[in-house]
């Protein structure tokens, strides 16, 4: 059986730019960074130092990070994701009116619990800047802050 020649040519053509789909595809996903786990014994400003502001998608950040303790609108607008470390996580039975128990995994917050806050953009959905504040010590600072510095005068 011939194939006519303009059903094959178009055959061709469909498998060409399905090819280049595929390529640009893999070209575009690259390789992602791995950003620094949030835990107790490392040092926040070393985290933020080292997080890949830009880089991090919000999936990528869900993969790595697990999911956020809590989810917040900031006062700019953007998407923040919360997750604390130095925390207590209880499960605690509650009776409803109905008479009817219901059971909720609940975090208890207390002095020494960092909160880690990765800021998303709104167009790319990547981290744009991680806020880190210690509930202990009321202290605070940004990757954005440690990773570019403000320009200090040199005179008068």
């Amino acid at each position: 059986m011939k194939i006519p020649v303009i059903q094959h040519s178009f055959a061709l053509v469909f498998l060409f730019v399905l090819n280049l789909f595929t390529l640009s595809a893999a070209a575009n996903s690259g390789y992602l960074p791995k950003p620094p786990s949030f835990n107790t014994n490392s040092d926040p400003e070393q985290i933020l130092q080292m997080y890949p502001l830009g880089l991090i998608t919000m999936q990528a950040a869900l993969a790595h990070h697990g999911v956020p303790d809590k989810k917040n609108r900031l006062a700019n607008g953007k998407n923040g994701w919360v997750y604390a470390v130095g925390h207590m996580k209880n499960y605690k039975q509650y009776r409803l009116p109905s008479g009817e128990t219901k059971g909720v995994m609940e975090t208890d917050w207390g002095l020494g619990v960092r909160n880690f806050v990765l800021v998303f953009s709104d167009k790319d959905r990547v981290v744009i800047d991680v806020i880190y504040k210690d509930d202990g010590n009321g202290i605070g600072v940004t990757a954005m802050e440690l990773q570019y510095p403000r320009p200090t005068r040199s005179g008068p």
